[in-house]
């Protein structure tokens, strides 16, 4: 049997162009992309997020890679700063659960 969850993690990007190319940047996560227009830049990050958020829920590390990014618990956050902008990232990851079935004995 199959099982999906779908997380959603609510946290917000900046934006600088750079020469031809637009560079958005996830503070909270500390990682950036790039891309030819602040859509695409966006979009971009919201990928990388997506892989590095999968990649530390695939190893049980998501709790160790937040503490070390300085996540503090609910209620005691910092506002978005000025100029930025909020980014929803889901990530969809799914588990694979065996049925055995048992005989029974007569």
């Amino acid at each position: 049997m199959k099982i999906e969850v779908q997380a959603r993690f609510e946290l917000y990007g900046t934006m600088k162009r750079d020469g031809d190319w637009y560079v958005a940047y996830c503070p909270p996560l500390d990682i950036g992309s790039q891309g030819k227009t602040p859509e695409q830049a966006r979009e971009n990050l919201i990928e990388a997020a997506q892989m590095f958020l999968a990649s530390c829920l695939e190893r049980g590390t998501l709790d160790q890679a937040l503490k070390e990014l300085g996540f503090i618990p609910l209620g005691k956050a910092h506002p978005m700063p000025r100029g930025a902008f909020p980014i929803a990232i889901p990530v969809p990851f799914g588990f694979e659960k065996t049925v055995q079935s048992r005989a029974l004995a007569s």
